[in-house]
């Protein structure tokens, strides 16, 4: 993976991830000879996010998604290529409900959609369980996600994935860790649980999120 020059003062912090696509019968791959690493299981939760766009889809159009999750409003920015990582901007207010876009957030979100016609568009329930993997300066998050996408009160869609998120300077342990997930059957793919929502749901959206 090719390293990046450091963010300027002010820039909108990135996310950083590998998605793969994984069976429901995946099994975790032994990690703990990784050169070292060490790995923390930090258990599992339970995350029900809901995602915001207007009827037409203007900010899937975009490339870029607005979302609710526990308390926390979610802005992720058009996403690019690092190898087989996905990095694009995101942005976090934390501490607010779920029935008003943060003024936080109001004009980035402005420059995709008229805030105006923005409304919940798919709820999409997750059991994640994450390990946090440590080797000397490097750390990388690694979830297991199982998704539920919500139509009312029924289920429209189910799915499993891995992620690997990290930051900068961990980009050899994040490689060797996609490499054993992929050694067990995982498969990147970068496409975005929004995405994978609305073709549930019966939308079309634009392929611009796996760039």
């Amino acid at each position: 993976m090719t390293a990046e020059p450091a963010r300027r003062a002010g820039e909108a912090p990135e996310e950083r991830e590998v998605k793969l696509r994984v069976g429901d019968d995946f099994a975790m791959p032994g990690l703990e000879d990784l050169g070292g690493a060490s790995v923390a299981d930090e258990g599992e939760r339970l995350l029900v996010a809901v995602y915001w766009d207007t009827d037409a889809l203007d900010l899937a159009r975009a490339g870029v998604g607005v979302r609710h999750r526990n308390g926390t409003w979610t802005y992720k920015g058009r996403s690019r290529r690092d190898g087989h990582a996905v990095v694009r901007e995101e942005r976090e207010v934390e501490g607010c409900d779920g029935e008003r876009l943060p003024d936080e957030l109001r004009a980035v979100v402005a420059e995709s959609a008229d805030l105006a016609l923005l409304h919940p568009v798919a709820t999409v329930q997750t059991r994640r369980r994450t390990l946090r993997i440590s080797r000397g300066n490097e750390s990388i998050e690694l979830v297991t996600d199982h998704v539920t996408v919500r139509d009312g009160e029924r289920s429209a869609a189910t799915f499993s994935e891995v992620e690997v998120e990290y930051d900068r300077g961990s980009e050899n342990l994040a490689g060797a860790v996609v490499a054993r997930l992929i050694d067990g059957g995982a498969v990147v793919d970068g496409t975005a649980k929004y995405v994978r929502a609305l073709r549930a749901l019966g939308h079309h959206p634009p392929d611009v999120w796996q760039q």
